[in-house]
């Protein structure tokens, strides 16, 4: 665990307390990070961040917008070591106080078979863009998911001065199988993240109280 920042072509990120830095490459900007409480062992939760080009800025779009195509999808979790797609959802745009940022999320399987849920984050600045992976076992999401995002909004842009967010939970009563995280910005803007699920399978993740 460490307290540290890291580094990339175009970025940098104050690394939050607890973090697990498993490796990485400050000439490429590419890191692997375990957040607090996941284990090398068995990761239950970690998140990829890496620089992009901007000439490589192109595919990787047509990638994450092609992700409808069973066949991107596949292949895309194959190289994260997954062994099946579970489900994909909507490619989502919000504007994050880092920039425009292009959001796709599945739920796939890993080789230990379980299940995870997988966002894909490509943020795009002025100046550098980042894209940043957060996998998270889907039965112990909660553990994990305040300092993956929290890790996300860390990251600082070139070009960019450093944005004060808080992360927010919300259960809205219209969708009270689900706890949606949002991030506030300097403006008050609460800009929509994800929605994890209250149950999964036969596990209760989060109590509700729906009296």
């Amino acid at each position: 665990m460490f307290t540290s920042v890291l580094r990339g072509p175009g970025y940098s990120v104050e690394v939050p307390p607890g973090f697990t830095l498993l490796n990485g490459d400050p000439v490429t900007g590419s890191y692997w990070l375990l957040p607090p409480g996941s284990s090398p062992m068995d990761i239950p939760a970690i998140i990829q961040l890496r620089s992009v080009n901007p000439y490589d800025l192109p595919m990787l779009m047509q990638n994450l917008y092609g992700f409808d195509n069973p066949y991107v999808a596949m292949t895309n979790a194959m190289n994260l070591g997954l062994v099946n797609v579970l489900g994909t959802m909507p490619v989502r745009q919000v504007n994050m106080p880092q920039g425009l940022t292009h959001i796709r999320e599945f739920d796939a399987v890993t080789v230990r078979g379980f299940p995870v849920r997988v966002m894909v984050l490509v943020i795009q600045g002025q100046q550098a863009a980042v894209e940043v992976v957060v996998m998270l076992n889907l039965y112990r999401w909660a553990e994990f998911i305040a300092p993956s995002l929290s890790f996300v909004s860390a990251i600082t842009l070139a070009g960019a001065a450093p944005a004060p967010t808080q992360l927010q939970a919300v259960i809205d009563n219209t969708h009270r199988d689900q706890v949606e995280y949002r991030l506030v910005g300097p403006d008050n803007r609460a800009v929509p993240l994800t929605a994890m699920p209250v149950v999964y399978g036969n596990v209760t993740i989060i109590n509700v109280d729906n009296s």
